[in-house]
């Protein structure tokens, strides 16, 4: 009882100071979209990085990752090779989605690939596909953060107190502060659970022999540091998280809120050593050394993503409430601008076209709150179902790979002249069509669905638009010019100016 108590204040306090600091930084916010999803566009590097980074370091890495490579070994670590892209993303995609939102006023992935391929439907595609990739990786941080509370306190805090607790306590947050908000609240909850995932690393290093702990565990159970994995399923993860990073909507949201390109290129130079190495290689050490003797009690591959929790109940279990409080700020710092973005969707692209074209700006901040609330209820009420209960890693990869079946019509959009609307559309249909088929039929092909659908649906969309007899149109033509004169020429008086801005 006396754990279940210190566990509940440690989070009353958590969520506390969480709450003060979301609240000091929206009380400027104004009843507009822009500054109600975007911040107002006005993010600056230091914050930029640590949402960028916190959006990612989620219940995946202080839960799912960590038991996968319990279960599977130091060959998962495979899955960390989208980190060695991610950087370049952020520069080669997200300049370019940052001067296109900001000269045409783009809230949504959505506005861009309408007004670039000139298709509503394509608009209305990407809508649905973005909200749906989403739901995935949103439930994980629910069900993460639940069953890490449940762990700890041996059951004495029910997984369904979880579930409602931070529902409540994240919808709450984000309709109320907004994109700024979100982001002040990201770099303090970044800070947190990375300072304790660091300090956990160490705690598993010393804890299984310190400098001879990889030794020891060669010695107990070298099968898990080998490579015994299936090459295609990693490389559908990898693949997946690679192009994720850039395409999936609410880091679309991030590119917009920028202050300038110059804080996306410092953000694409500082944020590998967050996510490549913290990140990565954290779980990784937690992972394999779990496997120690005597480490974990009653740790087994069922209830490996739990290895953190178990520790903790059984060695320490009032630091737990503060481990605890990790896992649900890496749980929060993914999920609240998810939720953001989803209503930024959900109200922009949805309910204004086809519900109340005349919705003003107060009107969309307004809509956007309710869309949050319940866009909550709707992950609550998921996070009771048995498929959203299993393994964090597999669920969250889903999502993922639906998401990258946005790609090829991003990209053209971004940089290509000769891509075409009917090669957009048909290319995302294929590739969702090929990824359904391959998920719930065993296929020939050694390709995961992710690979399966990214692989089609590039292709159709390369000879789809290169046997389209419509050329590119004018609004193409001025994306792509728009984009070398703003980002490549007048080099010197644009990195001034920029250099002024940040």
């Amino acid at each position: 009882m006396g754990t279940t108590i210190m566990t509940l204040v440690v989070l009353f306090v958590f969520f506390a100071v969480l709450g003060l600091i979301t609240y000091r930084a929206s009380r400027s916010n104004k009843a507009t979209p822009d500054d109600f999803f975007l911040a107002n566009r006005g993010l600056g590097t230091v914050v930029l990085l640590m949402t960028t980074g916190a959006s990612f370091f989620s219940t995946w890495t202080l839960l799912g990752a960590i038991g996968s490579y319990y279960r599977e070994g130091v060959w998962f670590i495979a899955f960390a090779a989208w980190t060695v892209v991610h950087a370049l993303f952020i520069w080669l995609f997200g300049a370019r989605i940052w001067q296109l939102g900001r000269q045409f006023g783009f809230v949504t992935p959505g506005e861009l690939v309408e007004r670039y391929y000139g298709s509503p439907l394509l608009r209305t595609l990407f809508a649905v596909v973005g909200i749906v990739c989403l739901v995935p990786v949103m439930l994980i941080q629910v069900t993460g953060g639940a069953g890490a509370l449940t762990s700890l306190t041996e059951g004495a805090v029910p997984y369904w107190v979880g579930v409602t607790l931070m529902g409540v306590f994240v919808g709450a947050m984000v309709a109320i502060s907004g994109g700024r908000g979100a982001a002040w609240g990201d770099t303090f909850m970044g800070v947190f659970f990375g300072t304790v995932l660091l300090l956990i690393t160490l705690v598993f290093v010393f804890g299984s022999g310190g400098f001879d702990s990889f030794r020891n565990i060669s010695e107990v159970s070298p099968e898990v540091l080998v490579n015994q994995g299936n090459f295609w399923g990693i490389f559908d993860t990898a693949l997946g998280l690679g192009l994720a990073f850039w395409v999936m909507p609410h880091m679309w949201q991030k590119f917009y809120s920028a202050r300038s390109p110059l804080v996306l290129a410092k953000t694409s130079l500082l944020t590998p050593f967050w996510n490549s190495w913290l990140m990565a290689l954290g779980a990784l050490t937690i992972g394999i050394l779990a496997h120690y003797p005597g480490l974990v009690p009653g740790l087994s591959a069922d209830n490996s993503d739990q290895t953190i929790p178990l520790f903790f109940a059984a060695h320490a279990p009032l630091l737990g409430s503060i481990v605890i409080a990790a896992i649900i700020a890496a749980a929060i710092s993914t999920i609240n601008s998810q939720l953001l973005t989803s209503a930024n969707i959900l109200t922009t692209d949805l309910y204004k076209r086809f519900v109340n074209p005349g919705l003003t700006m107060r009107g969309e901040a307004y809509v956007g709150r309710i869309a949050v609330g319940g866009l909550t209820i709707m992950v609550v009420v998921l996070a009771f179902t048995p498929a959203a209960q299993g393994f964090l890693v597999p669920l969250s990869s889903l999502g993922f790979a639906i998401a990258i079946q946005m790609c090829p019509a991003a990209f053209g959009a971004l940089m290509w002249r000769g891509a075409t609307r009917l090669g957009a559309i048909t290319s995302l249909i294929a590739g969702l069509s090929a990824l359904t088929l391959v998920y719930l039929v065993d296929s020939p092909l050694p390709m995961g669905p992710a690979a399966s659908g990214i692989i089609t649906g590039s292709v159709v969309f390369v000879v789809v638009s290169l046997l389209d007899p419509r050329g590119p149109t004018p609004i193409q033509h001025e994306f792509h010019d728009s984009l070398i004169k703003k980002l490549y020429t007048n080099r010197n008086s644009a990195d001034k100016t920029y250099a002024e801005k940040s």
